[in-house]
């Protein structure tokens, strides 16, 4: 038997099983994305096979059909499981059903560079679409002591962290909501991401957000009377729209000449704060980072 026959053997064997997979949802058709990263290997065991094809170390052009088979599967299972709710192919959605025992949520989103859009809320404790063309996020819930632990991640298992990307420039990769009617904390974490945050109809309490060389749009409300919120971003750009009836807090010394000609002035050291802060109903405390590249505050 040639090695050529050889590899072609290996290669139809290998594209029925993962057929037969995926049609059983053992694995999804993210395969047949990353084939695109596998055609590259697959050139290069070919190039070595005929190198060393009728020579006296022939039994290395067998190795490399094996090596084939062997990379092949790695690539498809490193990217194909969860059946077609994880399906970079497919727009999926999550649903975390609303529980009378939560009194409250803490969630940390773990962006990496995705593009997050949080807009309105609902009726469940979590609501979540993603898009086709996009990396689904592994979500882990648990309820302990009448709070909702929640984690997004994205997923750390695509081949060589994501070889292949589409662009349909169409939304963020990203788009939750969470309840109307729970309370809110919320850490997000992410670096070079696009991240659109419109939580005025959120019953937000706390926010965290560590996002590097990423683009920042946050919206907040008046719903909850305390808010805390703390920014860090290396050379990221922060639009921060604020109510008007609320009092504002600004912790962030770097930012001191900009504060002023919006009209807020120093309280203590380091910290401004809008006029009446004392007496307004809802106070948010937004503590930021003095590495950011940009900064805007608009008052709505």
């Amino acid at each position: 038997m040639s090695p050529a026959r050889f590899r072609w053997g290996i290669l139809l064997i290998q594209l029925g099983v993962l057929i037969l997979l995926a049609n059983l949802e053992v694995i999804n058709y993210n395969f047949l994305l990353e084939g695109l990263v596998f055609l590259a290997v697959v050139l290069i065991m070919v190039g070595i096979e005929k190198i060393f094809t009728r020579s006296r170390l022939q039994f290395i052009s067998y190795l490399s059909s094996v090596g084939i088979l062997a990379i092949g599967f790695l690539i498809a299972f490193n990217s194909s499981f969860g059946g077609s709710a994880t399906c970079y192919l497919s727009d999926t959605t999550y649903t975390l059903d609303i529980d009378p025992d939560v009194s409250k949520i803490r969630a940390v989103l773990d962006l990496d560079d995705v593009g997050l859009r949080i807009r309105d809320s609902g009726s469940d404790l979590l609501f979540g679409r993603f898009d086709k063309f996009t990396t689904k996020p592994d979500i882990d819930h648990e309820v302990r002591d009448g709070v909702a632990l929640i984690k997004v991640a994205k997923r750390s298992g695509t081949f060589l962290g994501g070889a292949i990307r589409i662009d349909d420039e169409g939304d963020r990769d990203w788009n939750l909501r969470f309840s109307e009617s729970v309370p809110l904390e919320l850490e997000c974490i992410g670096e070079d991401a696009d991240i659109h945050l419109n939580m005025s109809t959120t019953l937000l309490e706390q926010l965290r957000l560590e996002a590097d060389d990423s683009k920042i749009y946050l919206r907040l409300g008046d719903l909850v009377p305390s808010v805390k919120v703390s920014i860090k971003g290396r050379e990221s750009s922060l639009e921060l729209r604020v109510p008007e009836n609320v009092g504002v807090k600004i912790i962030g010394e770097d930012y001191a000449t900009y504060l002023d000609r919006l009209g807020l002035v120093e309280a203590d050291e380091g910290s401004f704060v809008n006029d009446g802060f004392d007496t307004l109903q809802t106070k948010i405390e937004i503590d930021l980072d003095d590495e950011l590249n940009s900064f805007d505050l608009v008052y709505f």
